[in-house]
């Protein structure tokens, strides 16, 4: 028997011994109806908004776990790390007020909405089910701005990441500007691989002193010039990096799967 009727075969058996998983939740159709005020412009482009939120699921998930932590323990205000985000960390967190849906829940919903919404990549799934935090992840687990690319490896290896997904997460600064509100490539409004492209050539309008160590590194330029040079490769890289990232310290199986909401708010 292949393996397509393997997997569908499992799935009938599934399905009828009544564990089928759980369908998600409606409150978070309305959630994506009340992002897209948020998320998208008048002429239906990214705002800062939505640039923010794509940030604020890495700063909350990479200390420790994407458990909330960052709004609940207010380590956006405590945290020098987490300054550009404090608007961003108000909104969600009023939201998932508004909502009655987890705080952590709210942060990965909206990063994925905000990637969908910055055009250029598929859509990430999105689950959700994560158990809130208010007791504040470990400090010092943040790369800075100016760290080499050394430090930087070591710091996503230790989270269990390759060098192949950092350079592929780090990406997401397509659509992301610095302390003074300057893009990190011509394109700010979309997902695309121009950052890399810029960033090597040091032709963006501005870029982090990491991202410039990691575009001529011995270590990370290889991914760095193939994701540049093939949105495909990037894509397929960032995509599956971007979902793990979203689960940290959390059990992918006792979550419920609300991809398809985010999909279809942008069909």
């Amino acid at each position: 028997m292949d393996s397509f009727r393997l997997k569908a075969l499992f799935a009938t058996l599934i399905a009828s011994s009544g564990f089928a998983q759980a369908q998600c939740p409606a409150v978070w159709t309305d959630v994506a109806t009340d992002l897209k005020e948020t998320f998208l412009d008048g002429g239906g482009k990214c705002t800062d908004n939505a640039r923010a939120a794509i940030r604020l699921a890495f700063h909350d998930c990479f200390p420790g776990a994407c458990d909330g932590s960052i709004i609940l323990a207010n380590e956006c205000t405590d945290r020098g790390e987490n300054t550009q985000m404090v608007d961003i960390c108000s909104t969600l967190g009023d939201k998932a007020t508004q909502f009655s849906v987890g705080t952590a829940d709210m942060i990965q919903f909206a990063a994925a909405y905000g990637i969908a919404s910055c055009p250029g990549l598929p859509a990430i799934s999105v689950k959700v089910g994560r158990v809130d935090s208010s007791e504040a992840n470990p400090t010092g687990q943040m790369p800075g701005a100016n760290d080499n690319a050394a430090s930087i490896v070591s710091a996503f290896a230790a989270k269990g990441f390759s060098v192949t997904e950092l350079v592929a997460l780090v990406g997401a600064h397509s659509a992301a500007k610095d302390l003074n509100g300057n893009a990190l490539d011509t394109t700010v409004q979309e997902m695309d691989t121009n950052f890399y492209t810029e960033t090597a050539e040091g032709s963006a309008p501005t870029s982090l002193n990491s991202d410039k160590f990691l575009s001529n590194s011995t270590e990370t330029s290889s991914d760095w010039n193939s994701f540049g040079s093939d949105a495909a490769a990037w894509a397929a890289a960032f995509v599956p990096a971007m979902e793990k990232l979203s689960l940290l310290g959390n059990d992918e199986a006792s979550l419920t799967d609300c991809s398809s909401v985010i999909t279809e708010a942008f069909a």
